[in-house]
């Protein structure tokens, strides 16, 4: 079944691997139009990183 599986990773999965940084782990999960959207919305209505448990997407520091 892989030559038909999706590429990419399953995001409620990724802290089962361990020991990967979360963050590209993330940018991979999401795929890269997503994950800068999804940076995009983090830095303009969380920019404080308030809801930063599971897989963050770091704010840009201000």
């Amino acid at each position: 079944m892989q030559p038909f599986a999706e590429q990419g990773q399953y995001v409620n999965f990724l802290g089962a691997e361990g020991g990967h940084d979360m963050t590209q782990a993330a940018r991979q999960a999401y795929g890269p139009q997503t994950y800068d959207r999804l940076k995009d919305l983090k830095n303009r209505y969380d920019s404080q990183n308030l809801f930063r448990l599971n897989h963050n997407i770091v704010p840009d520091p201000t």
